[in-house]
């Protein structure tokens, strides 16, 4: 054999020596394959938590109420623990913590109200896949949770006197002076209807818009508010 051939023969041996893969990956079933094909699983993030719902968000102190905390996601094997507090107990409780089950997407807890010597509210909040959020809820006092009540507050250079029907309200109302009963309360829900009726010498110039008296003739009590309503008196 020439020596060209030789050298042929050796670089074609050398060549077939490369080309050839190893044995654990020819036929897929050495170590290295296995841990390749295994390389491309991801890890699920843990759900956050999406919302705390109430079932009632304004109560007479020492109701029961329910609260719910929602997840972003279904709970993973295990549950998530959902971490609860209150920032003001003296009118509303709650466990340190709910668990949301395996597979559940929320999970309820008990919120404990407390008898108020005044009107209060308590934030409710939870934690939860490193995400806080909250709910409101006030707490009243039996007259604040079963009342409103509407207040007169006359002005102008007049003289006039408004009542209010149902009875409650009979405030007189002289040159920047008001007497009588200029506020009364009535029950929730009740709809009071205003008159104003000018003095002698006097006239009536309607009455100013303001937050919940945009229609004197026709107010709707709202739970624990005073709603305050402005007629005007000139001289004529």
């Amino acid at each position: 054999m020439t020596k060209a051939a030789l050298l042929l023969v050796t670089l074609g041996v050398a060549v077939g020596a490369l080309a050839a893969p190893p044995a654990a990956f020819a036929g897929g079933t050495g170590a290295t394959a296995g841990t390749v094909a295994n390389s491309g699983t991801a890890a699920t993030a843990a759900p956050s938590l999406s919302a705390i719902t109430l079932s009632a968000t304004d109560v007479l102190g020492g109701t029961s109420v329910t609260g719910t905390a929602t997840l972003s996601a279904s709970a993973p094997a295990g549950g998530v623990v959902v971490a609860l507090s209150s920032d003001n107990p003296a009118a509303a409780t709650v466990p340190a913590g709910v668990t949301v089950p395996a597979g559940s997407l929320s999970a309820s807890f008990p919120v404990t109200t407390l008898t108020v010597p005044n009107p209060q509210s308590a934030l409710i909040i939870g934690t939860a896949g490193g995400v806080t959020t909250y709910a409101i809820i006030t707490v009243r006092t039996p007259s604040t949770f079963s009342s409103g009540s509407i207040s007169v507050l006359a002005a102008g250079s007049g003289r006039g006197s408004v009542t209010s029907q149902p009875a409650g309200i009979t405030c007189n109302y002289s040159s920047g002076t008001s007497t009588g009963v200029c506020t009364a309360s009535f029950p929730v829900g009740t709809v009071v209807r205003l008159s104003a009726s000018a003095a002698a010498g006097s006239r009536f110039l309607g009455w100013r818009g303001t937050p919940g008296c945009g229609e004197p003739s026709r107010i709707t009590v709202a739970r624990g508010t005073n709603i305050t309503c402005q007629p005007g008196f000139a001289l004529k």
